[in-house]
């Protein structure tokens, strides 16, 4: 009699509690207890591709260099000098070299550099161009540099050129709004700088390397101010 008043109370009220034991019906699966959806690992960020003619300056050693990547290799500029080496084979990373006394390697963000048979060292990428790289971009035509005291001159292009010394490592300045071409056995400018100092720069193509770095350059040069003489090494930019 107990049982048939039990079942007759599940069919009047349909209460789910009325189930038998261990009876799970069509119940929806517990949301909480199914494992998290597996997601897809995020893309690593990856490094834009550099396009031709992008400058990618490395500090190498004591060297700034920057490199641009051309049809018929990579251009390697530095000390106000510029070359370009073919594409050689290698089994990881790039390499260009011409095959006797110049060569640059490059993995990721490092790199090995070897000029005129020399190891200038290992490589890095950086944010700061040359400053023989950087007074081009300013459209300077030549520029020379000097230890003891540190100084450094710049000459730039066109008809009316504007000179700019700074001597001392930076204490003294001099400006030249035009200066003239010299004449006499070496090339170079002359002039009267604002402050009334007698300024001559005196330029002859021929090997200079600078005393501290090592870096070789492709003409020597003398700067003369009033009665002092700098003495130093130089480039001819746009050449």
């Amino acid at each position: 009699m107990k049982s048939i008043l039990t079942l007759s109370l599940c069919l009047a009220f349909a209460l789910p509690a009325c189930k038998p034991v261990g009876d799970t019906g069509n119940r929806a699966p517990d949301i909480a207890a199914q494992p998290p959806a597996a997601t897809a690992p995020e893309a690593a960020p990856t490094a834009a591709p550099v396009v031709d003619g992008q400058a990618v300056h490395y500090q190498c050693g004591d060297l700034l260099i920057s490199t641009r990547m051309q049809r018929d290799g990579m251009q390697l500029s530095f000390s106000g000098r510029e070359i370009t080496l073919p594409h050689v084979p290698s089994a990881s990373g790039a390499k260009y070299g011409d095959g006797k006394v110049n060569e640059f390697s490059s993995k990721g963000q490092q790199g090995v550099l070897m000029l005129d048979g020399k190891n200038v060292g290992n490589c890095t990428r950086s944010d700061r161009a040359s400053p023989w790289e950087d007074a081009k971009a300013r459209n300077v035509g030549f520029r020379a540099v000097g230890n003891e005291p540190g100084w450094f001159v710049e000459v730039s292009q066109g008809e009316a050129p504007v000179l700019h010394a700074e001597l001392d490592y930076g204490e003294r300045e001099l400006d030249i709004a035009n200066a003239k071409p010299l004449v006499g056995i070496a090339s170079g400018f002359v002039g009267i700088a604002t402050d009334g100092t007698n300024v001559e720069l005196r330029i002859k193509r021929e090997a200079c390397s600078d005393g501290m770095s090592g870096e070789a350059f492709e003409a020597s040069a003398e700067l003369v101010v009033g009665d002092k003489s700098y003495k130093g090494c130089g480039a001819y930019l746009f050449e």
